[in-house]
């Protein structure tokens, strides 16, 4: 009897997972919503046409790495040194981070829609800034402004990252925030394409986390079914990735 409620217990960490799963991206989808019916227009304006201080811009520009390859390598290497131990988990998180920029991209190459420092504020109204679905390549860098890739790279890395090192979560977090804000300061994104950009990068990563989860878990019930139940009870281990 024991042996079941310990078995129920280890696994409550991935029932916990679906609920999470689906309310923080329709939260992000629906502030998505409101902004860009209320700030997106005045704060890219703003932006676009007002310098930040340079202290200001300086520091948001040292952070924007963390939503790009580059950053995540470097952030990477310096972990897999600390912890050589942990290669596969390493390598995981950095493909959970590229899989979330790569499905950003993804979503560019369906909706057409300008930059902020590309879009005629005095002559459009917000719903202006696109221009059509289904535009591909063909609209080059300055109509994928939709949704932030940058975004959606660093929130997938930071949950990736969180999920292996729990204590640094809100480190993580706060810089995948402050990768979003630089993309609205320096004029690349609007407000709601920061916010789907994040809609993105959890999905993906929290997706891919739940997924990992499930088989490990599948992995360790099967050798346990041929021995004994008391083999489940000290098999299970979180948060990695697997066995």
């Amino acid at each position: 009897m024991s042996s079941t409620l310990t078995i129920s217990h280890q696994l409550t960490p991935m029932a916990r997972t679906s609920p999470v799963l689906l309310s923080v991206p329709v939260v992000l989808l629906i502030m998505a919503a409101i902004s860009l019916v209320t700030i997106d227009y005045p704060l890219s304006h703003y932006v676009t046409t007002h310098a930040s201080p340079d202290e200001v811009h300086r520091a948001l520009r040292t952070i924007e790495p963390f939503g790009s390859p580059y950053g995540m390598a470097m952030i990477l290497l310096a972990v897999l040194v600390i912890t050589p131990e942990r290669l596969r988990d390493v390598g995981r998180i950095g493909a959970i981070g590229i899989a979330g920029g790569l499905c950003a991209g993804f979503v560019k190459l369906l909706v057409c829609r300008a930059r902020p420092n590309h879009f005629e504020f005095e002559h459009n109204q917000i719903l202006d800034s696109f221009q059509g679905v289904l535009p591909l390549m063909s609209g080059g860098g300055n109509w994928q402004s939709f949704p932030s890739a940058h975004t959606a790279t660093a929130v997938a890395f930071a949950v990736a990252l969180a999920h292996q090192f729990p204590r640094a979560r809100w480190l993580c977090y706060s810089l995948a925030a402050l990768v979003g804000l630089q993309r609205i300061e320096d004029g690349q994104h609007f407000a709601s394409d920061v916010l789907v950009g994040a809609a993105v990068g959890w999905t993906v990563a929290r997706s891919v986390i739940f997924i990992w989860q499930d088989i490990a878990t599948k992995k360790r019930e099967k050798p346990s079914r041929r021995t004994s139940s008391a083999a489940i009870t000290s098999s299970s281990e979180y948060p990695t990735f697997s066995p």
